[in-house]
């Protein structure tokens, strides 16, 4: 799984490098095998005025050509971070769950045709 963090009006400090990395990798690992690529953007919407202004959005690549984003504003980085990992997660499994289903409703489709004939 590849992990890309990118930022917009704040600096980006190996701890957060490293925090981030880790809580996308803790949060997609079990998925890691259909994941291609996550690209995670940290931006500081206010700059130094404060408020709820550290925005994370998360795009995540899957071998099947799908790209999911989430997104989430908050006022600490960090607690950005575990929610948007969190919204990644479930929106990632929704997502393979679906497909997952629509190739059994494909081979199944199939396989009653094929006995039709």
């Amino acid at each position: 799984m590849d992990i890309k963090i990118g930022t917009q009006g704040l600096r980006l400090e190996a701890a957060t490098d490293a925090y981030v990395r880790e809580q996308v990798y803790s949060a997609l690992q079990r998925f890691e095998d259909q994941v291609v690529s996550v690209d995670a953007f940290l931006k500081d919407i206010n700059g130094p005025k404060g408020g709820l202004d550290k925005q994370v959005l998360i795009r995540i690549r899957l071998r099947n050509r799908q790209v999911i984003a989430t997104e989430i504003t908050r006022a600490n980085l960090r607690a950005a971070v575990v929610v948007v990992t969190r919204k990644a997660k479930r929106a990632v499994r929704r997502s393979l769950k679906k497909s997952q289903q629509r190739h059994k409703w494909r081979i199944s489709a199939g396989l009653t045709e094929a006995a039709e004939s």
